[in-house]
């Protein structure tokens, strides 16, 4: 995740989604903490409004971690030998 995030720093989406699909997705949730800890109380108590709106009308939290399961199951059943390159480096 690490280094799918660092990519995406550089720009290189096709990279960062070849080493993690989730990377998209945790940096967004990084910016949004990072905003939040650093920004006025009234701004972050909007962003927690809106977050936990998102959240009881969707339920991505159970939508995402369900399909971090099955992400990774995947790429350990099915993708093996690209499982085990990418973690070789």
């Amino acid at each position: 995740m690490t280094r799918a995030t660092l990519f995406l720093f550089q720009g290189n989406l096709k990279q960062a989604l070849t080493l993690h699909v989730y990377a998209p997705i945790f940096l967004i949730a990084l910016i949004i903490i990072t905003l939040c800890t650093i920004g006025p109380r009234n701004y972050v108590e909007r962003i927690v409004a809106k977050t936990e709106t998102v959240e009881n009308y969707t339920g991505i939290t159970t939508i995402l971690l369900g399909g971090l399961i099955v992400y990774w199951l995947a790429r350990l059943l099915i993708l093996q030998t690209a499982f085990v390159r990418l973690i070789q480096g």
